[in-house]
């Protein structure tokens, strides 16, 4: 780990942007989709921004923030594919360590903010908290609207075998990035993934239809082993309106074996988009 002193910049990230997501469901991420709410092309998912600003966070802390790091990041401003974009970084304070982020797109626009901490003690997680419940049949999934979201709901569960050699070797590909850390024998699971299963666990409790990740914050409890079986579990802890949006917001933890707490994550997403002024 780089020794960081207040006021001190971190190499930048820059890299071109990837719509992963175009054969979505999410019709957000296709320029059909965008263009019905005057987007000027298809989106490139929230997880991918998130996965950007994380970069420079973890040249400089390494595992030590993939193990007990936190980070808060807020979507304020569309990238779209293969636009260049730069993830950038500043150290506001050294004891705990903590960094301002900002991604840019290609016009220099700000695109997402954030921040991120390496705290000296984690918080405490009780998995008692999180129960587990079964997954809802998809033709009984809540619709897709705040009018149904109560506070407390417990969310169905996600379980799922973490696979690095497998499925996260082409999730870095849709991430665009290419730090040894995710790969090789010692690899580590990268932390857009978690980020991922979060916006996961909605689809699969909510009838979605075009919808927008807008904002996650995230505390790293420890490291997950390849080929661990883990559980995703939460509940519903808001649920409003903003510029006639309809949003919600999920308290989500990832636990692995043994009940053993790896991630903790507050996610937040526009469930229902403002219907567009000419249609």
């Amino acid at each position: 780990m780089m020794k960081l002193e207040v006021g001190q910049s971190l190499p930048p990230y820059e890299l071109t942007a990837k719509n992963y997501g175009a054969a979505h469901a999410n019709k957000i991420h296709s320029d059909e989709g965008a263009a019905e709410y005057g987007f000027a092309g298809a989106l490139v998912p929230g997880v991918a921004l998130y996965a950007y600003l994380t970069r420079p966070v973890v040249d400089a802390f390494g595992l030590d923030w993939l193990a007990r790091g936190a980070i808060r990041a807020k979507f304020i401003h569309p990238i779209y594919d293969g636009e260049q974009a730069r993830a950038e970084a500043k150290v506001v304070a050294a004891d705990p360590s903590a960094v301002e982020l900002q991604l840019l797109n290609s016009e220099g626009k700000l695109s997402a903010v954030g921040t991120a901490t390496l705290p000296e003690a984690l918080p405490s997680l009780d998995s008692r908290d999180y129960p587990s419940r079964d997954l809802p049949p998809e033709d009984a999934r809540w619709p897709a609207t705040i009018a149904v979201v109560k506070t407390g709901h417990v969310l169905g569960s996600l379980e799922f075998r973490l696979d690095l050699a497998g499925e996260l070797t082409r999730f870095l590909e849709d991430m665009v990035d290419d730090s040894p850390l995710y790969r090789g024998v010692a690899a580590v699971c990268h932390p857009a993934f978690w980020i991922a299963q979060a916006n996961e666990i909605l689809m699969r409790n909510f009838a979605l239809g075009m919808w927008i990740h807008t904002a996650s914050e995230t505390q790293h409890l420890a490291l997950a082993k390849d080929g661990e079986c883990l559980s995703l579990r939460g509940r519903m802890v808001d649920a409003f309106e903003r510029r006639g949006h309809e949003l919600i917001t999920t308290d989500l933890a990832v636990f692995g074996e043994a009940e053993r707490p790896i991630v903790h994550i507050k996610h937040t997403a526009i469930i229902r988009l403002k219907e567009s002024s000419d249609g």
